[in-house]
């Protein structure tokens, strides 16, 4: 292939099928037509002399030859991206919809945030549950289905950047008329009552396991769920005891009628981080949301 014969648009079609592993979904990103997309892989192939993608079941699958290709200009082109994201400017005055995956916890307490502010002009921030895999976030994040995640996991993942965003820690929830439980809760006391346990929808673990330092001994189960909300509902109207989150358990307390007791083992804080792709890093956008959504916990 010739140098006076590189058209950056081929790359660019090639790049968003490569990511998305379908022609349709890449004609549908780019505005394109499906047939146009099948065009121009049809003339890279033929001036690069090799073959791109393979089918693969009722999809395609790229070649050995589409991963070099991919793995050596997709960084020229997301510096490009930013290059051209860093001169342009972001203002709340234009339409714009940001998606952002988080946790349950971390929804409770951004929601009112959200609603009650009152300098968003245009600009919606629509929360979404997080993944229930590493990969999947990742992979969602990737194809830019979303345009950052907040999470207390830590990622490894190479083309991804994440910055500190908010500490939570443990405790235990009791109704207040509970009738052994009152303000105070030893050890002896959270292994002899009944609980409502919450797993972690990614890491299949208990959350009080997960954000202590001690081994948690066997605890007697009642009840088992994957929601705060009504595991805080079951405790409300039981004499069970449940860990919980303490962000979470202040902002409900009142009106489920709940003690938040410091609970009686060592807590490790729980570090909410915010995920987002590098090529997001310098984006005038992405950097007003990323402060955006930092400046509701400054106090905190």
């Amino acid at each position: 292939m010739h140098d006076n014969a590189v058209d950056l648009n081929l790359f660019k079609v090639f790049l968003s099928v490569y990511q998305h592993r379908s022609i349709t979904v890449a004609a549908d990103v780019l505005g394109l037509t499906q047939p146009g997309v099948s065009g121009v892989l049809k003339r890279l192939q033929q001036q690069l002399g090799v073959q791109l993608f393979i089918r693969s079941g009722r999809g395609i699958a790229p070649t050995h030859q589409a991963h070099e290709l991919a793995r050596q200009i997709e960084p020229a082109f997301s510096q490009i991206h930013n290059a051209i994201e860093g001169i342009e400017s972001f203002s709340t005055a234009n339409s714009r919809r940001f998606v952002v995956y988080t946790t349950e916890p971390m929804m409770l307490m951004l929601l009112p945030k959200i609603e009650a502010d009152s300098t968003l002009g245009n600009v919606d921030i629509e929360l979404h549950p997080t993944l229930s895999s590493e990969e999947k976030l990742i992979h969602n994040l990737n194809q830019q289905k979303a345009d950052l995640a907040i999470d207390f996991a830590n990622y490894s993942a190479p083309s991804f950047f994440s910055e500190f965003f908010f500490n939570d820690e443990l405790c235990v929830i009791a109704r207040k008329q509970h009738p052994r439980i009152q303000q105070t809760l030893s050890l002896e006391q959270f292994y002899a009552e009944k609980h409502v346990t919450l797993k972690l929808r990614r890491e299949e673990a208990y959350l009080a396991d997960y954000f202590t330092e001690e081994s948690i001994g066997e605890r007697r189960v009642a009840a088992e769920c994957d929601s705060l909300v009504s595991q805080m509902t079951m405790i409300s109207s039981s004499n069970c005891l449940a860990a919980m989150v303490k962000s979470i358990a202040d902002q409900f307390a009142e009106r489920l009628d709940l003690q938040v007791i410091d609970a009686p083992f060592t807590r490790i804080p729980v570090k909410y981080r915010l995920l987002a792709h590098n090529r997001m890093k310098h984006s005038p956008a992405n950097i007003w949301l990323r402060d955006k959504l930092k400046s509701y916990f400054v106090d905190q």
